[in-house]
């Protein structure tokens, strides 16, 4: 069981690891999406220039409920850079 939860978390880490460099490497909305798809919240943080605390509650949010995670996705891939939790799952993200 131990060696499944630490191949879990380097590969979980590897994953993380992969989706950041290529992002810092070009200022897109792709790479946001892509960001906030492995860890929501993370492409709104990118989109503020790495600016701000980290959004630890949409991260959280967003591993527990899919739609979360979603909006997120949306909103990255929009250009938000709001550091606030979008709930309103049936609107258009605004910019």
């Amino acid at each position: 069981m131990r060696k499944t939860i630490v191949v879990l978390l380097s590969v979980i880490m590897l994953v993380s690891t992969i989706a950041v460099v290529p992002a810092r490497a070009a200022k897109d909305a792709g790479a946001a999406a892509l960001l906030s798809a492995v860890l929501p919240g993370t492409g709104e943080w990118y989109n503020r220039d790495w600016q701000g605390s980290y959004p630890w509650g949409e991260c959280i949010l967003g591993a527990l409920c899919c739609l979360v995670q979603i909006s997120s996705v949306m909103d990255a891939a929009n250009g938000n850079t709001d550091e606030g939790i979008r709930i309103d799952f049936w609107s258009a993200p605004q910019k």
